[in-house]
């Protein structure tokens, strides 16, 4: 009878299966908890032609690293979301209303689907973080800002 009950079991004994079942979950969680190679990210700036696409006004704050005065913003940062050009395709990331408010009504975080973005303050700097927390891209530069007309 003993083999007639192992032979049931495709070979295995309970105590074999048991074994076989937590190696097969361990592998799956191990693979789950593995982070793809952080993916290299450009920056562009917002020119007029994204401003008009989506609807910018000039109110809120510009990222530049560029000091001269006609440059054009790396970002354009509202009171909603800021919009950025990443990889050559425009991002939108919508205003974390947990995080603290920094200048002329912009937050200091904004969030999207695969980054994220912190602007501070004092010296001025961006940090773009990828879905997995990791800096993808980080410069200092000038917060450019003009309050809405009242």
């Amino acid at each position: 009878m003993p083999c007639a009950l192992l032979s049931a079991c495709g070979g295995q004994t309970p105590a074999e299966k048991a074994a076989a079942d937590a190696r097969a979950v361990a592998e799956v969680e191990a693979a789950q908890k593995r982070k793809p190679p952080i993916q290299p990210l450009e920056l562009g700036v917002i020119d007029p032609t994204v401003r008009r696409v989506f609807n910018l006004s000039d109110n809120g704050c510009g990222f530049f690293t560029d000091p001269n005065p006609g440059a054009f913003p790396l970002a354009v940062i509202g009171s909603d979301k800021a919009v950025f050009q990443l990889n050559g395709e425009p991002a939108i990331l919508a205003s974390d209303s947990g995080s603290p408010l920094i200048a002329a009504g912009i937050r200091a975080k904004y969030v999207g689907r695969q980054q994220s973005a912190q602007i501070a303050r004092g010296p001025d700097r961006l940090t773009i973080r990828d879905s997995f927390e990791r800096i993808v891209y980080q410069a200092t530069g000038i917060l450019r800002c003009t309050e809405p007309a009242r």
